[in-house]
């Protein structure tokens, strides 16, 4: 599975210093998945005292990445 970042995405998660294995790790094995709005699904995934939610689509077996946080 090709996993896509859109440019928002990359700045959001270098700000929020999330680590890219993290969210390939959520995404292709969530603790939770949702579909979040209209065509995006969010995944999300606890490490340690936090939950990481990668915001994504699915386009022709692609993965485009839209932003992910943590809570």
């Amino acid at each position: 599975m090709e996993i896509i970042f859109t440019n928002h995405s990359q700045i959001r998660i270098e700000e929020r210093g999330i680590s890219l294995l993290r969210i390939r790790e959520t995404i292709k094995k969530p603790d939770k998945k949702a579909i979040s709005y209209l065509v995006t699904t969010k995944a999300s995934k606890k490490y340690g005292n936090k939950t990481l939610e990668v915001v994504f689509r699915q386009n022709h077996g692609k993965v485009v990445v839209i932003t992910a946080y943590y809570l």
